[in-house]
């Protein structure tokens, strides 16, 4: 991988360019300096890609520290919200996601989600490229098929080794034209899906119980973001649009029903419970229209939200 670096960052300066770098390129990541040492000894660099060249964001991200972590706090004060594509070039890695760990050697991928939260934890020194996939465009072209999240795909096996070729061509290669660009990303995408997607009926598919409980709990921490959508709900919980609609189908509702009716029993708390203006309140619950935001609380509860603030007298 030709992706050079400019000199490593050192020290307790070098430590924090390099952690401010990563928010910048990669989000919000708390960091631990390198295991049993002073943050004296500290060696990384993070190196963006030239997305005008390459046609795709991400970095290389190379350090010695022990520890790099995202947390809930961290994803919903940066709101970031794709998924990376892990390379790892040398060293290794120990990925946490999703209730998985997974152990990276040289030339292993991993896709992770930036909206979920996770750990990694490293061995000495590790040199990684990390690229970064619009949400919306891995959901288009993976449709239907619920993503592997944090699975290992290993470097020894046909599909490893071809996708790292694809990632350094993708990379390095400065002959290639904007369209060429993207027809290797595609292709690359193309190439990954069948170790980054489930067909129904796979083992690792959850239990109907469980996606339906992990979808409702996705939909209550989205709850404000009027941008909520069943494509984002499923990937989240681990299924496809297709099944989480099903699930839904069973309990006699639909998502954007349910949706609906847990943004309209907030609202209804927040106007029994407040004095905030009711307008206010709408639009904080992911609320655009206020007269349909009127209606469908009236045909929730039977009244017009006015007169249900008018009944805590």
């Amino acid at each position: 991988m030709n992706l050079q670096h400019a000199n490593l960052f050192q020290g307790r300066e070098g430590f924090e360019v390099w952690h401010g770098d990563l928010a910048s390129s990669c989000g919000t990541f708390h960091v631990e300096p390198p295991i049993d040492s002073h943050i004296t000894s500290f060696q990384g660099a993070v190196t963006a890609l030239d997305r005008q060249r390459c046609q795709v964001e991400g970095a290389r991200i190379t350090s010695n520290c022990s520890h790099v972590h995202r947390s809930q706090r961290d994803i919903r004060g940066d709101d970031k919200d794709f998924f990376y594509l892990v390379l790892q070039l040398s060293g290794e890695a120990l990925s946490c996601q999703s209730d998985a760990q997974t152990r990276l050697a040289s030339g292993d991928l991993v896709l992770l989600d930036v909206a979920r939260p996770s750990d990694f934890h490293f061995r000495g020194l590790s040199d990684q490229v990390s690229l970064i996939l619009p949400r919306q465009d891995v959901l288009r072209r993976f449709r239907e098929q619920r993503l592997r999240i944090n699975q290992r795909i290993d470097a020894a096996s046909a599909i490893g080794t071809m996708s790292a070729m694809l990632v350094g061509q993708l990379l390095n290669d400065t002959r290639l034209t904007t369209d060429e660009s993207l027809a290797v990303l595609d292709a690359l995408l193309a190439l990954l899906r069948p170790a980054l997607t489930a067909e129904p009926g796979d083992p690792s598919e959850a239990s109907p119980p469980a996606v339906m409980t992990k979808a409702k709990a996705v939909i209550e921490r989205y709850l404000t973001d009027e941008s909520l959508c069943p494509e984002r709900i499923a990937c989240a919980a681990g299924t496809s649009v297709r099944n989480l609609h099903r699930l839904f189908a069973r309990y006699e509702t639909s998502v954007g029903r349910y949706i609906l009716e847990r943004r309209l029993h907030r609202c209804a708390e927040a106007i029994l419970q407040s004095d905030v203006k009711i307008t206010p309140i709408a639009l904080s619950w992911g609320f655009k229209d206020l007269s349909h935001f009127s209606r469908a609380f009236k045909s929730e509860f039977g009244v017009s939200p006015r007169e249900y603030r008018e009944r805590r007298g």
